[in-house]
């Protein structure tokens, strides 16, 4: 794979994705009100605005609204639901800096799928590499001197 797909997850910066509270509020169904509130008592965040007056929310705070309606949904008190939010956030912080750091290349196809995570440490002469057939995933160390 070439240059630009080795650095995919890197030019993906999420966290630059700003919106305003209304655009919040429609795309999650979370009143504006609500979307105060839940900042109000520290669940979430806006980020600094220049004009001091509309609240800007980056994109992952817009998915933590969104988890925290759906865990409401669910019947979670609004701190449980918090709470959840935050536990799956880290989760995905976590699945996403790894990535970022191991991501080297990806070949997909209809009936499999090859991800390879650089350079296996105890032997560096080797990568390992992720490979789907249908449902199961394998791991293998794929020689790099070849």
């Amino acid at each position: 794979m070439d240059e630009d797909a080795s650095n995919l997850l890197k030019r993906m910066p999420i966290e630059k994705l700003i919106l305003g509270i209304g655009d919040v509020a429609a795309a999650t169904g979370v009143s504006q009100s609500q979307i105060r509130y839940w900042e109000s008592k520290g669940y979430i965040h806006s980020e600094a605005s220049t004009d001091g007056k509309n609240r800007k929310f980056s994109y992952k705070t817009v998915l933590k609204v969104q988890q925290i309606k759906t865990y409401l949904d669910d019947g979670y008190t609004l701190v449980g639901a918090a709470k959840q939010s935050q536990r799956r956030s880290s989760y995905f912080d976590t699945l996403r800096s790894f990535f970022e750091g191991r991501f080297v290349n990806m070949d997909v196809s209809a009936e499999s799928a090859s991800i390879d995570l650089g350079h296996f440490d105890p032997e560096p002469g080797k990568d390992l590499v992720a490979q789907r057939s249908g449902d199961q995933w394998q791991f293998k160390l794929i020689d790099t001197k070849n």
